[in-house]
């Protein structure tokens, strides 16, 4: 076998735990002494999932189910959607007000260069020849 073929397995495990009182340890808090029939259910306690843990801190009562609080949604919902709209528009009417700002300021630098050109082509050329 060559070094390349005996690298180890990307996937270990940092830490692990044998206690079983332990929160992260993987052993179960079952008594194997008892003696179980097969007509009996067992029931296990499993940790609490991700959706479980999420929905905790959401409503209890379905919005759903009251009209009232449906409809308060709806109408916060409708208003942050006008501020957004609004906000929009703003922006737009910004932009707008600028690009009229510019336009004015690019027909000034226009005139201005066109009389810098025009001084500059009136000046006489008369000492460049030579005699």
């Amino acid at each position: 076998m060559t070094s390349s073929s005996r690298r180890k397995s990307k996937r270990s495990k940092t830490s692990s735990s044998v206690d079983p009182d332990t929160p992260t340890s993987d052993a179960l808090n079952v008594d194997l002494n008892i003696i179980f029939d097969g007509d009996e259910d067992l029931e296990l306690e499993r940790p609490p999932g991700r959706r479980s843990a999420k929905n905790k801190g959401k409503k209890t009562e379905s919005s759903y189910s009251n009209p009232e609080i449906l409809k308060q949604d709806f109408e916060e919902m409708n208003r942050r959607l006008q501020d957004i709209r609004d906000l929009g528009h703003r922006r737009l009417q910004t932009m707008e007000e600028r690009n009229v700002e510019n336009k004015k300021f690019v027909v000034i630098q226009e005139s201005r260069q066109m009389e810098k050109d025009i001084e500059f082509l009136s000046k006489p050329v008369d000492h460049f020849t030579s005699a």
